[in-house]
């Protein structure tokens, strides 16, 4: 791209971060996976048994902008995505076979016409999208034979009218409420054990750092794959930055090392990525540095930006109840930090006992557990706000690390303490 994009630079820095990056790096084992098991449902016509995808992290880790990807992807391999919400499937589950089919069976120029207008927005919308070039087995399904289970699905629209495999993505999973005898728990049941139904859909689930536990809730354990989402590695953090300036044509110049050391102050964590890229494209668009990075006077400025862009992002996930119990978490996290820096871990149940130990250390109210927790839950908060992530996918391996070093440190430090070297 010629030409220093100056309006949609702009952009990037007014919109503030997206569910979906500009440019995007890295992840590739996860999406080849989940592309492989969108193209083996679709050569089969057919669900597969257990075919269904975890991915889990941290607030910030990039699982809103994955499924995203996935959703510009799946076309490569012949799929089609419909994203919905936990909220959603928990209360609509009929509106859900109503995208389902009309993503199976619209022609593919309707296909195009609902992403061009809507996005990823098209399933809220599909009763403004032209019905000129539907069938009229999609017409009634759009209308008076709405299916209202999966039965009705593959009754109205089998598999051999399907015009592609879907992949049915879930965010924010792990706020489903738990029982294998849910609705909702069904509905998913329904289409990870490819049982009762011949109809080619795939299943990925999104969520926090638990949500493979509240899956195995909902009674889907079976060929369950799960992955973790990890700090984006050095290789795949240079290609982002090289990608990056280049799709906003930017002028690097001899500056490439000062750009470096200021992605390199992320950890790799794609939040922070966002907040190092919003400050350097801040600087970048004063009318004195148009986009040349050479003229930008003073990075000080630049990686201050970043920092208080990444500082703001830790006060919005230091929650009440830690703010409540800033002296007991910082201290839970300390033990947490000086175990890893051994080269050891410590399971739920430890951190548990950790909490256990010091909870009401002194009178300080700042050392007693929030109201309404007990030390079960407030790990388990502690894993919602990012502070903790199991280690592995492996059930059987409960061992949980912080996933973001600095905001560990950050934790660490309001409580009081210091964080070990």
């Amino acid at each position: 791209m010629d030409g220093f994009q100056k309006e949609k630079l702009q952009n990037f820095v007014d919109d503030g971060e997206k569910d979906h990056p500009p440019v995007f790096a890295g992840r590739d084992d996860i999406l080849q996976h989940v592309l492989t098991k969108i193209q083996r449902t679709g050569a089969r016509k057919a669900g597969i048994p257990g075919n269904t995808t975890v991915i889990q992290g941290a607030p910030g880790a990039g699982k809103s902008s994955l499924l995203s990807e996935l959703e510009i992807r799946a076309p490569e391999v012949g799929g089609r995505v419909v994203k919905i919400t936990n909220v959603l499937l928990r209360n609509h589950p009929s509106k859900i076979l109503q995208k389902i089919a009309f993503a199976a069976r619209a022609p593919q120029e309707t296909w195009r016409e609902a992403l061009r207008n809507f996005g990823s927005r098209w399933g809220d919308r599909i009763g403004r999208i032209s019905v000129l070039g539907m069938s009229t087995d999609l017409q009634r399904l759009m209308g008076r034979d709405a299916p209202a289970s999966f039965s009705d699905l593959q009754s109205h629209l089998p598999s051999e009218k399907w015009q592609a495999p879907i992949l049915l993505a879930i965010d924010e999973a792990q706020r489903l409420p738990p029982g294998e005898s849910t609705a909702h728990a069904e509905f998913l049941q329904t289409i990870h054990d490819a049982d009762d139904i011949r109809l080619p859909i795939a299943l990925v689930l999104a969520g926090l750092g638990d949500t493979y536990l509240r899956l195995r809730s909902l009674g889907l354990t079976h060929g369950v794959t799960a992955h973790s989402l990890e700090r984006l590695t050095a290789g795949e953090l240079d290609a982002l930055t090289g990608t990056w300036c280049a799709h906003f044509g930017i002028t690097v110049g001899a500056q490439r090392h000062r750009i470096d050391d200021l992605m390199a102050s992320t950890d790799g964590w794609p939040r922070h990525v966002h907040w190092a890229q919003q400050a350097l494209a801040e600087a970048l668009l004063q009318e004195s540095v148009y986009g040349v990075a050479d003229r930008i006077e003073d990075w000080e400025v630049v990686h201050g930006r970043s920092n208080q862009l990444r500082r703001g992002y830790y006060d919005a996930q230091f929650s009440d109840a830690m703010v409540a119990s800033c002296k007991l978490v910082g201290r839970v996290m300390l033990e947490v930090a000086r175990t890893e820096r051994r080269g050891a871990g410590l399971t739920f149940g430890q951190v548990k006992d950790v909490v256990e130990t010091y909870k009401g250390h002194d009178t300080s109210s700042e050392w007693r557990l929030p109201k309404n927790h007990d030390e079960e839950t407030y790990v388990t908060h502690l894993i919602h706000c990012g502070a903790l992530q199991r280690q592995s996918t492996d059930p059987d391996d409960h061992v949980l690390t912080c996933p973001i070093p600095s905001f560990q440190s950050y934790i660490i430090g309001r409580g009081g303490f210091e964080a070990p070297l």
